[in-house]
């Protein structure tokens, strides 16, 4: 079972400081951040922080003389910490994002159709798109935390969170040079969170913790597939036209524009500029309740518990109008299948769970320095809806649109050790955890190389391994970093989920590395000819080899019989450093850095898309560069 990372940002100090930093590397890397935190008051303190990131691409699209995967990001983050007396705390924050980036969703393998190696830019690094996709993305939110203690110990919280998201999202979803169809996305989000604790005093051999909690998020979505200028010579023309004129009597070498649009016009397709609409809204709302802590039967032996009972209610409101779609087949909310005359209404649904998740554990401290636990917990992942591009059929058959909840058993047997009087600490644990009907984000296969983004429910899936990480002072002036995984992750009953229905029970699990490391270093030696102090910093992280799909394929056979490299990313070792000078005075800081030092050029996805496009994403290479930063 994975782990999770909590980020807890600082607060304010009732002190002035700030910083300044710059960084610029290669790719035309600029990153600029401030950071200042100002007293108001005895009782109240604020902090602000801005960056600003732009980047270059490192993908060329020759068709636009543009490069993808470019960086365009500000950041901001406001904080207001006001303690009316010793017992009463209360933490105000603002922060938002604001980006606009040339992305690349995926360098193509083949041509739009999948049928042979790309003819338009067979060269690595280089696509040839008509335009440049993007995404731009505007993120704000606001939360309010306040802690009050009781003289008898005890603890109430509350803590207020709001969020607003806007995207918008464009992609050349034919991977080629011409317009034959592209993609406009657009989402919004907002949420609400409310979430009330009570803690009991940290100073007895029995400590708990309980709450409720509140969600509660409104998502509209707008999904336009539009017909480009080029569709009918880039796709009716070679895809559909040899099939079809026969049957008119018509030779498809010589066909005019007008028979070549009647032809589109006869199977299906609306007129150029003409769109498949995808567009609807998902209100979820979430309650919970919960309780944890544990208890010291003596020095030796603690307890832990733990239980969650959650609810959540979703509703949709889905349109969806593939009445311009053509061969593709895609359907229409509430209209009969083969009905291409009655315009599409919403489909309107809802569906609920409730899960109670309890959890246990028991420690023993072996010795002072070494601590033996053993754990069981569950979880759950709420169902909801799959608002994406659905066939007539499973449109007709309402299969596809929904996916149910994954649940999960999971149990951890560990060892905690500190050595050397603090110096060495290793850490060791067994991993076993099974899931339910556990939840697959894949390209699901229409039949015909159509493809659909989807989430499914794998009937049962086992992940299970070993961890063990380290940390050690070797020296004053040596401190070493170390982890270590093996991970054995299977769908243990996955009948259909493989392309055209094929079982893939005891196949591997997507993207799930049998075997990844890390291991880091950091030297510092003091430099007293310019009073400061010299750090030096070498990182490595390995990941194993890993499969992009359930079929668990490493290579795909192109109808022209070509064999090209598909659904298997290669293992990838990463060297990360960096280099230099502190001052002792803790004013400034300079370094050079580097990442990727020995530049792995490998993959890190690849995927299938809508016209069964073969598609991957290339690691971006090496990066160095030089940061200087101003402390105050």
């Amino acid at each position: 079972m994975a782990g999770a990372v909590s980020l807890v940002t600082k607060k304010p100090e009732d002190r002035f400081f700030g910083k300044l930093s710059a960084n610029v590397g290669n790719y035309n890397l600029r990153e600029f951040q401030g950071m200042l935190n100002v007293p108001i008051s005895e009782k109240v303190a604020a902090k602000v922080s801005i960056s600003k990131t732009d980047r270059d691409g490192y993908i060329d699209n020759i068709t636009t003389g543009n490069e993808l995967d470019t960086k365009d990001v500000l950041a901001y983050r406001a904080q207001l910490r006001i303690t009316p007396s010793d017992q009463f705390e209360i933490n105000l924050a603002y922060d938002g994002l604001s980006a606009d980036n040339k992305i690349l969703v995926g360098e193509p393998l083949t041509d739009p159709y999948g049928v042979m190696v790309t003819p338009f830019a067979p060269e690595p690094r280089k696509v040839a798109f008509d335009f440049d996709p993007t995404e731009e993305r505007d993120v704000s939110g606001a939360m309010m935390d306040m802690t009050y203690e009781f003289q008898n110990g005890f603890t109430v919280k509350s803590i207020t969170g709001y969020r607003d998201t806007d995207a918008s999202y464009s992609n050349s979803t034919d991977y080629a040079p011409i317009s034959i169809i592209y993609v406009d996305y657009g989402d919004e989000f907002k949420q609400t969170t409310q979430e009330f604790q009570l803690i009991s005093p940290s100073d007895s051999a029995f400590t708990y913790m309980g709450g409720l909690y509140y969600y509660k998020q409104d998502a509209d979505t707008v999904r336009d597939v539009t017909l480009g200028n080029d569709f009918i010579e880039g796709f009716i023309q070679p895809v559909v036209a040899p099939q079809v004129a026969p049957l008119l009597n018509l030779d498809p070498a010589t066909l005019t524009s007008a028979q070549l649009a009647f032809i589109s016009s006869m199977v299906g397709f609306g007129p150029v500029g003409s769109k498949v609409t995808n567009s609807g809204s998902v209100e979820t709302e979430s309650f919970a309740a919960y309780v944890n802590g544990s208890y010291d039967f003596n020095e030796r032996w603690t307890l832990g518990f733990g239980v969650r009972y959650s609810t959540e209610d979703k509703s949709v409101n889905w349109l969806l109008d593939g009445r311009n779609s053509g061969v593709f087949n895609i359907g229409s909310t509430n209209v009969a299948s083969g009905d291409t005359t009655t315009a599409p209404t919403p489909l309107i649904n809802d569906r609920s769970d409730s899960f109670l998740s309890p959890a246990i554990s028991l420690s023993y401290a072996v010795t002072d320095q070494s601590n033996l636990y053993a754990k069981y917990s569950s979880g759950y992942k709420s169902g909801g809806f799959n608002l994406d591009y659905i066939n007539e059929d499973e449109l007709a058959a309402n299969s596809g649109l929904e996916f149910g909840k994954e649940t999960v058993d999971a149990y951890e047997l560990g060892l905690k050790n500190t050595f050397m009087n603090g110096r060495f600490t290793l850490n060791l644990a067994a991993f076993y955890s099974e899931y339910t009907d556990y939840q697959v984000n894949q390209f699901v296969d229409l039949g015909q190389g159509r493809t659909s983004i989807r989430i499914t429910n794998a009937a049962k899936v086992i992940t299970q391994g070993l961890e063990g990480e380290f940390n050690l002072q070797a020296t004053d002036n040596l401190s070493l970093q170390g982890s270590a995984g093996y991970l054995d992750a299977t769908f243990d009953s996955f009948p259909g989920g493989g392309t055209a229905g094929a079982d893939v029970s005891g196949n591997d699990l997507n993207n799930a590395p049998e075997w990844s490391a890390s291991l880091g270093a950091v030297y510092t030696r003091d430099i007293p000819s310019v009073d400061s102090t010299l750090l030096t910093r070498l990182d490595m992280t390995y990941s194993d080899g890993y499969f992009t799909t359930a079929d668990n394929i490493k290579t795909a056979t192109l109808p022209s019989t070509q064999v090209v490299p598909f659904g298997y990313i290669d293992s990838m070792t990463q060297l990360n450093g960096r280099i230099g000078l502190m001052s002792n005075d803790g004013r400034y800081e300079f370094y050079l850095w580097g990442r990727n030092l020995t530049d792995e050029d490998g993959l890190v996805d690849d995927f299938r898309d809508f016209f069964g496009t073969l598609v991957n994403h290339p690691n971006i290479g090496r990066t160095y560069g030089a940061e200087l930063v101003v402390n105050f």
